[in-house]
């Protein structure tokens, strides 16, 4: 059983390759932002306290412009800024689009209020699924189609005679966004009803966890999220080697044999 006050989801404690790199790009953000706000502050502060007019007759000396000063403090921002561009855009194919020899692609379903894992038909013809609890072969990459079967809303419903447009859409079902979400595997992507979103992850052995981050009614609190990487001759046997996926066999259990 999950019990998110007791478990660590820091984005900052990656467990696989996807999360490495947003730390990457992260990293050089922050401390770039901290190297330039600390020396724009510095700066503010010395002419604060070294220019400040000591008295109400003191009149400072003007300066009419420093070409060279003006084009330091110009280029050295924006060569910051550039680089970090750069970092960003080379990094986010990589973060962003599922490997195409991604060798294991799972379906994500999140309806209100739990989530489903499909990881497609076994060698008996029989549909594997899991509940809450996604299991994954370690140092693997793995696709995930995330969507939602909540029903998709009407955008242009059939109000009857004597009935509020309130009272159709409730009567029709009207689904609402899901956001599947472990920081320490990966980003955040929508399970929208009526839509396919893709992410992917490649993890380190062990256990990871998550919920959604998309407030989707009295039962969001619920939707938590844990994720499971085993050895994968473990993973095959907990995954297609029974009749159906039990958490608490020593073949889905990291400690198990």
């Amino acid at each position: 059983m999950i019990t998110p006050l007791a478990v660590d989801t820091s984005p900052l404690h990656s467990g696989g390759t996807v999360d490495d790199r947003m730390q990457l790009v992260f990293t050089a953000v922050f401390w770039a932002s901290v190297a330039l706000g600390t020396v724009v502050a510095g700066l503010l502060l010395y002419a604060i306290f070294r220019f400040r007019r000591r008295s109400d007759a003191d009149d400072p000396k003007q300066i009419h412009g420093n070409t060279r000063l003006e084009i330091t403090w110009t280029l050295i921002p924006l060569a910051t800024f550039l680089s970090l561009f750069g970092l960003t855009a080379a990094n986010m194919p990589f973060i962003n689009d599922t490997p195409a020899s991604a060798p294991m692609n799972v379906t994500v379903i999140g309806v209100q209020f739990s989530w489903t894992f499909d990881y497609g038909t076994a060698a008996n013809g029989k549909q594997v699924e899991s509940a809450g609890t996604l299991y994954v072969p370690d140092d693997t990459d793995v696709g995930l189609r995330v969507v939602s079967t909540d029903p998709p809303c009407n955008m242009h419903p059939q109000v009857n005679q004597g009935k509020t447009l309130a009272d159709t859409i409730s009567a029709e079902g009207c689904g609402v966004n899901h956001s599947f979400y472990v920081p320490s595997l990966a980003g955040q992507i929508n399970a929208i009803p009526g839509q396919t979103n893709h992410l992917w992850l490649n993890a380190r052995q062990g256990t990871y966890y998550g919920q959604c981050t998309e407030l989707c009614g009295v039962g969001h609190p619920q939707m938590l999220i844990q994720v499971v990487a085993l050895p994968m001759n473990k993973f095959e046997s907990c995954v297609f080697g029974a009749p159906t996926i039990n958490p608490r066999s020593a073949a889905c259990s990291l400690g198990g044999s």
